[in-house]
C-alpha cells in the first residue's frame, strides 16, 4: 500500500523554508538554521520511505529536497 505525504504537511514544511529564506535576507541565520533543521528532520523520514511513496508524494518529497538545498546552499556556501 503506498503512502502520502499530507497536503498540509507539505504546505507547512514549505511554508517553514520559505521562513527560513526570509530569515536569511535579514541576515538571521540562527533562525533559517533551525527552521531547515526542523524540515530536513522530517525529511529523512521521509525519505526512507521513498519506495513507499505514492507519485504525487514523491513530487512533494522532491520539491522540498530542491527548496531545502537551495536554503542550505545559502547558509552554508561552497568555498
Amino acid at each position: 500500500m503506498s503512502k502520502s505525504i499530507e497536503y498540509k504537511d507539505f504546505v507547512s514544511y514549505r511554508a517553514k523554508l520559505h521562513l527560513a529564506l526570509d530569515d536569511l535576507k535579514k541576515d538571521k541565520k540562527s533562525a533559517a538554521s533551525n527552521r531547515l533543521r526542523a524540515v530536513k528532520k522530517h525529511l529523512d523520514d521521509l525519505e526512507s520511505l521513498r519506495n513507499d511513496l505514492n507519485c504525487e508524494s514523491i513530487g512533494r518529497l522532491n520539491h522540498l529536497q530542491k527548496m531545502t538545498r537551495e536554503v542550505d546552499g545559502i547558509l552554508h556556501p561552497s568555498k
